[in-house]
């Protein structure tokens, strides 16, 4: 059964790689509506409230491409092997993995809201929008705070390690 369970990694690197797989379709998603998106700047609607919904999307697909990368690390430097990765994008737990996802969503849900709140028909719309954007922002940065704001276990030195740091799991 240890052997087994030693060998679970490759089920991670396995969803490390669909997962980069995803991420590089979603920057090519990114590039095409950057294009889309030029195009219609040089047809001349520069003063279309549709083009800024349409930069706003674009935005948006490239903070989730952006995500998804950020969640590719993670997951590898959490099961697989650590990355040489700047300070701020260095994962020690699954909390830290989803605190980047809450952090994106919040974000996430920022632009839309605003993408809502210019294609709005109607007043009334417009606000009911906002006001549910405005809720969830609030209970993702609620849940945000609540989980804390520590960059995993650098607290808390561990006995196995020469260097004060917590021995990976791969390295175990």
């Amino acid at each position: 059964m240890r052997h087994v369970l030693n060998r679970s990694g490759l089920i991670v690197q396995i969803a490390v790689l669909g997962l980069l797989v995803t991420t590089t379709a979603t920057f090519g998603w990114a590039l095409v509506r950057t294009v889309q998106f030029v195009a219609d700047l040089l047809d001349g609607d520069l003063a279309d409230d549709r083009l800024l919904v349409t930069l706003l999307e674009v935005i948006d697909t490239y903070v989730i491409a952006t995500v998804q990368l950020i969640f590719v690390i993670g997951l590898y430097e959490l099961f697989v092997g650590d990355l040489h990765v700047p300070a701020w994008l260095e994962v020690h737990s699954l909390d830290d993995l989803k605190k980047s996802l809450v952090d994106a969503l919040i974000v996430v849900l920022a632009v839309k809201g605003i993408e809502k709140l210019v294609a709005a028909a109607k007043p009334v719309d417009a606000l009911a929008s906002a006001g549910a954007v405005g809720i969830l922002v609030v209970a993702f940065t609620w849940f945000r705070s609540v989980k804390g704001g520590s960059k995993g276990p650098a607290a808390t030195p561990s006995a196995n390690s020469s260097d004060g740091s917590a021995p990976h799991p791969a390295d175990s």
